[in-house]
């Protein structure tokens, strides 16, 4: 079995708890397909055409529903990218930029949090006892 390339990192990244594996049509393949199925993972991959075998309607309408929930897990990496410089990694090593994608991690969160205290404040306490 042929795997498509990236391919082989991603099935470093599972745990073996997934229910579900959402990924972009990069990942598409059979051999994608046969390995969530031998590991008992839904599949939602997004699918993609190829030349001559333009995806069908049920592919597009698929690949939609796919991409709502996907956007969610995507947000954040578009604001390190776009808001934090992290479009290109800058440091050399893995250790390093896992520590700074780790504190841009930490910095969207603060903010997250400053937002929804804005919006909503904090609760009341309720007296114990």
């Amino acid at each position: 079995m042929t795997v498509p390339n990236g391919t082989r990192y991603c099935w470093a990244t599972l745990l073996g708890d997934e229910a579900a594996l959402y990924a972009d049509a990069a990942y598409s393949s059979q051999a994608t397909r046969e390995k969530l199925e031998q590991f008992g993972i839904d599949d939602q991959v997004q699918r993609k055409g190829y030349r001559g075998h333009p995806l069908s309607k049920a592919d597009l309408v698929r690949n939609k529903e796919i991409a709502v929930i996907r956007s969610g897990g995507e947000r954040p990496f578009a604001t390190y990218k776009s808001r934090y410089g992290l479009a290109r990694t800058r440091l050399m090593g893995l250790a390093k930029n896992l520590t700074l994608f780790g504190l841009a991690a930490i910095a969207h969160n603060i903010a997250k949090g400053a937002k929804f205290l804005a919006l909503y404040g904090l609760p009341d306490p309720e007296p114990t006892g």
